[in-house]
């Protein structure tokens, strides 16, 4: 775990580093620089939200699927893969328009309170939370509803960061 979390950190330090030329731009997203609703600030947090809960349910179903699987570390590719694709839909976001004074703010905090939402969610279930039964193992439930929490709150917070903070060069 330690291990990963590091990795972690490391990638996005080298994520960070990329040249912005270099930078992946999804190109579906710039098509919508286009259209008139792309350029309100709070529909465009409204998508993120959207692509957020899309990329969220997706990655619960597949992890879901996995445990029908035999497959050993397979969820752990499923993880990685749906963070890569989190931070390169976000970062493409940010890229594709140009940005007046106080509207990244908007976007972003519409857009990843998805993950909030979902972070008082798990917290919510935490402090009401009743065992089913005699004996039911609740240091178990205790680390699912501490993962659950570090994983929504993270995630809010670097959507956040990477919308809100993330400098954008201009000629893209």
């Amino acid at each position: 775990m330690t291990l990963f979390f590091i990795l972690g950190i490391v990638g996005l330090f080298f994520f960070s580093k990329i040249p912005r030329e270099r930078l992946y731009i999804f190109k579906w997203i710039q098509s919508l620089n286009k259209f008139n609703w792309f350029q309100n600030p709070w529909l465009v947090g409204v998508f993120l939200f959207g692509m957020n809960l899309l990329l969220f349910g997706t990655t619960g179903l597949l992890l879901y699927g996995t445990t029908l699987l035999m497959i050993p570390y397979i969820h752990l590719v499923i993880i990685m893969a749906a963070t890569v694709l989190s931070l390169l839909v976000w970062s493409s976001l940010v890229r594709t328009k140009v940005w007046v004074k106080g509207e990244r703010w908007k976007a972003g905090t519409v857009g990843s309170s998805f993950y909030l939402v979902l972070f008082l969610f798990i917290l919510y279930q935490w402090v009401t939370y009743v065992p089913q039964y005699p004996g039911e193992d609740g240091f178990m439930a205790f680390i699912g509803f501490f993962l659950g929490l570090v994983v929504t709150g993270m995630a809010f917070l670097i959507c956040f960061i990477i919308i809100v903070f993330l400098p954008v060069d201009k000629r893209v």
